[in-house]
């Protein structure tokens, strides 16, 4: 099972436990965030500077 960080939190996650991994919209950099993260809403910023919720 691939092992990301979550872009949010910094915290090691793994896909499929509530966590998701999925490609930036602007520059293709693979985003991992995790469950928490995720339902907080908690903002991220990928490496081409688009934030995210």
């Amino acid at each position: 099972m691939e092992r990301l960080t979550c872009i949010s939190c910094g915290t090691y996650i793994q896909v499929g436990k509530g966590a998701v991994r999925f490609p930036c919209p602007e520059c293709d950099e693979i985003i991992g965030r995790c469950k928490r993260c995720r339902e907080l809403g908690k903002r991220y910023v990928s490496k081409c500077g688009f934030e995210g919720p």
